[in-house]
């Protein structure tokens, strides 16, 4: 999953869960919010702390209620401090591609 996100901000995109379990196949099956969690922590468990996480690139496009939980759950789990109001979350979702994009162009 973390080469799949890496190829993603390489190529300046962003994802979903259902376009990764296409990418993936049976490697990727349907999870649970909480489990959502735990892949995407461990996808960016390595993640320097003054880079931006790759799983923001499926953030940015989740927006209900209980996505936001995931992100938010996983964002504290990983020391991130992500915005609790909506509105200001998805800018620093939005925000932190941007960066992703940045950062993997030469990569």
């Amino acid at each position: 999953m973390r080469g799949a996100l890496k190829k993603a901000a390489r190529e300046r995109a962003t994802t979903s869960w259902s376009q990764l379990r296409r990418q993936l196949g049976s490697a990727l099956p349907a999870l649970q919010p909480g489990d959502q969690v735990e892949v995407l922590v461990e996808v960016d468990r390595h993640t320097p702390p003054d880079e931006p996480l790759l799983a923001s690139l499926i953030a940015v496009n989740d927006t209900s209620p209980r996505s936001r939980q995931v992100y938010q759950r996983l964002a504290c789990r990983l020391d991130r401090d992500p915005p609790l109001n909506p509105k200001v979350a998805r800018s620093w979702w939005q925000t932190e591609v941007l960066q992703l994009h940045q950062l993997w162009r030469h990569r």
